[in-house]
């Protein structure tokens, strides 16, 4: 009788988990692809660019979000754990720690300039290579898709 118990119970310790941790069916992995072929058919659509203004456009376009995507990432980590609790001892004084959160609010506004920054010299350049007007609404248009991918997930329309 103990022998089943233990048996039944280690079935259900190795089993279950690995069932709980399927996706409940029609739940999909995000495809990045997808989402930026979406992103750039509708900035095409929405701010009128011609196929030779597109390829010009989207190279520069995804290689400034990927450059502000990276210092996105570092603010995030930054935010979740400022203070580095593998470099600190525990026998650090209060105003060793105060000069560290500093340090880390001081260093996420440096990265909010520098994200800013590389947004203000890539947009300067894709008015080079674009007319301005067109960046303007292709710039709007990304908002736009971004608003509507936030509304269609809030609806469950994934």
């Amino acid at each position: 009788m103990k022998r089943r118990i233990v048996i039944i119970a280690l079935f259900l310790f190795t089993v279950l988990p690995m069932i709980m941790a399927q996706k409940p069916d029609g739940a999909k992995k995000f495809d990045h692809e997808q989402f930026r072929k979406k992103l750039e058919l509708f900035i095409t659509e929405e701010a009128g660019l011609s196929q030779e203004d597109a390829s010009k456009f989207f190279p520069l376009f995804h290689e400034m979000k990927m450059k502000q995507m990276k210092i996105g990432n570092k603010i995030k980590k930054l935010k979740k754990n400022p203070l580095d609790d593998d470099e600190r001892d525990d026998d650090d004084d209060d105003d060793e720690e105060e000069d560290d959160w500093a340090e880390a609010v001081i260093e996420i506004e440096e990265l909010k300039v520098k994200q800013a920054q590389i947004g203000e010299t890539y947009i300067k350049r894709l008015c080079k290579t674009i007319s301005g007007e067109k960046v303007f609404k292709a710039l709007k248009a990304e908002d736009a898709f971004h608003r509507q991918m936030l509304n269609n997930f809030r609806k469950g329309h994934r």
